[in-house]
């Protein structure tokens, strides 16, 4: 008479029986070895964790890009720019110039008549902490330089102004590497405007430095916008 049994476990001898499993077709490549293809689920899985992996690297590399501080009086952003009219966004601290043109946003007090000649001179600040942006120690970086439209405020760095090392030498970024430039504007009768003017800020790493909050104007024909 014959017994029968029911298995409930595999033992340690015995293969464990699974339903099927999925898998790719088998190919042959062009050596004419057997591949086989990764099923398209796997193919999604990866595909989602290096977007993701992707996404949490950038995610963290920015949250160290937000500027500690906020000038209530900046009313817009310098874009840096190059002679040949591409965008200058990083550099080192020993280049002179470090920009050689800045074109700012802010067109001038349309009370000012257009006629008269305006000047924008670029200015270095020393960021510190707990300290109002209207207190931050700064000097010019340049001379004052004419510009032509009233309507787009620039001006040239010129190669015997300060670096950015030259800057630090003297005002240290101590605030996590920050440096704000400002451009000044002033117009003959009317005095500088330093109550409200546009910025940039700029972080220095070692011997390289970078702009973390700036401007995209266009910086084609920049150079035209100079009457120097």
């Amino acid at each position: 008479m014959s017994t029968s049994l029911n298995r409930s476990a595999p033992t340690d001898s015995e293969p464990f029986e699974s339903g099927p499993v999925e898998s790719g077709p088998v190919e042959s490549d062009p050596t004419g070895a057997r591949v086989r293809r990764m099923p398209r689920r796997v193919g999604v899985l990866v595909i989602a964790t290096v977007v993701v992996v992707t996404t949490a690297v950038a995610w963290f590399a920015s949250r160290d890009q937000v500027v500690p501080y906020t000038d209530p009086q900046s009313t817009g952003l310098l874009t840096l720019c190059d002679e040949s009219g591409k965008p200058v966004t990083e550099g080192r601290v020993d280049d002179t110039p470090f920009a050689p043109i800045v074109v700012g946003a802010t067109p001038l007090d349309g009370r000012i008549p257009g006629d008269l000649v305006a000047n924008a001179t670029l200015y270095g600040y020393q960021p510190r902490e707990a300290i109002e942006p209207l207190e931050f120690s700064g000097s010019p970086i340049g001379g004052p330089v004419p510009f032509v439209d009233h309507e787009r405020p620039a001006t040239r760095v010129v190669p015997d102004a300060w670096s950015i090392a030259n800057f630090v030498e003297v005002f240290p970024a101590d605030l996590d590497g920050y440096v704000q430039l400002r451009l000044i504007t002033s117009v003959s009768g009317f005095g500088a405007n330093t109550t409200s003017y546009d910025t940039a800020d700029i972080k220095v790493d070692g011997e390289s430095w970078h702009v973390v909050r700036g401007g995209h104007a266009d910086c084609t024909g920049a150079a035209a916008l100079l009457g120097d």
